[in-house]
């Protein structure tokens, strides 16, 4: 089914502005346009748009006043809305969140989170629309036959697994959060141990990522963490797993990986991120690194899953200290050797 957008601003040229980046992802059919909340809000009645981006502030019916005349008609309840925000007003942000808004962006808009917002929230809306409308098949097909209740119960399965699956994606880099990469990972864990099975686990830090924030602002530090993501998801296996470990920092998990294998993996990967170049992100920006740490299994000083992270985490912080960019695989006689000859 073709999906549709609304774009509501006083601004002709923010419009054009966002429907061009828009047209480029051919992510629409349909593009209907607005210059103020209430024909916005007219236009939703006619069209039923699949999202809608608008303007928090506009002369007359403003952003804040389409919100709350949206959330009056429960059919609109399922429309995702996007608003155009300042990045200075925050307490607009906040106050345009609790009126019922999905999210914002923030003006003047950078095209590529811009188009990953608007990515994130119409893969959602139109899921939920598989989940509405296998529902009604169920209801409307109840006296048919069990094998057809079965067909239908399994496609609301699948759309209900894919929901699952989206809610345990970073929103940002698209490869999955911290606490699902935990519990995977204590089930490869326990299953390397029980069988002898090689295991890898690699920590990725972005080196030197405040001076990112702080030179080229928050939003190009994004761009960098999804470029890098994009280049740690490469490559792997489907029995591997990558995820967004915090703020600056990145876990891969390696199975059926020995040491040597995975610190290869881990040459490519830094090499690849050297010839990336992020003056395209940011023309204050040189080249952007980062170090890693390694821990393998098996390992006769590694009893559990926290001793494996925590080899992993001194590995990463040997790595740090001698001077980034570098990667250091974990072995117990040879860190304590380190901390005794620093402590010396």
């Amino acid at each position: 089914m073709p999906q549709s957008i609304l774009i509501i601003d006083d601004s002709q040229q923010i419009r054009q502005e966002i429907r061009t980046v828009l047209e480029g992802t051919a992510l629409f059919q349909t593009f209907y346009e607005s210059h103020d909340g209430m024909e916005g809000f007219k236009m939703m009645f006619t069209n039923m748009p699949d999202i809608v981006i608008c303007d928090m502030v506009m002369p007359g019916f403003d952003g804040l006043k389409f919100l709350k005349l949206k959330q009056s008609r429960r059919e609109f309840d399922k429309i995702p809305v996007l608003m155009l925000t300042s990045m200075d007003n925050l307490n607009d942000k906040i106050h345009a969140l609790a009126q019922g808004a999905h999210d914002y962006v923030i003006k003047p808009f950078n095209p590529p989170e811009l188009v990953a917002r608007v990515k994130t929230h119409l893969r959602m809306k139109l899921l939920q629309d598989e989940l509405i409308v296998a529902n009604e098949k169920l209801e409307a097909l109840s006296g048919n036959t069990q094998r057809r209740i079965k067909m239908l119960q399994d496609e609301l399965a699948a759309a209900n697994e894919k929901l699952e699956v989206a809610s345990r994606l970073d929103p940002l880099t698209g490869i999955i959060k911290r606490e699902s990469f935990v519990h995977a990972f204590e089930r490869e864990f326990r299953r390397a141990q029980e069988y002898g099975r090689s295991l890898a686990l690699m920590l990725i830090d972005m080196d030197n990522f405040r001076y990112v924030n702080s030179t080229c602002g928050p939003l190009a530090g994004e761009r960098v963490l999804d470029e890098v993501a994009g280049i740690l998801r490469t490559g792997l296996r489907p029995i591997d797993m990558c995820a967004r470990y915090g703020g600056q920092e990145f876990a891969i998990m390696l199975s059926e990986t020995g040491e040597q294998q995975a610190q290869l993996i881990a040459e490519v990967y830094m090499n690849e991120m050297r010839k990336q170049d992020m003056t395209v992100v940011c023309n204050q920006l040189g080249g952007v690194t980062f170090s890693i740490g390694i821990a393998c299994l098996p390992d006769d000083s590694i009893l559990n899953m926290e001793g494996l992270i925590r080899a992993a985490e001194s590995a990463l912080a040997a790595s740090k200290k001698a001077g980034k960019d570098r990667i250091t695989v974990y072995a117990e006689s040879e860190l304590q050797q380190d901390s005794d000859a620093s402590n010396g």
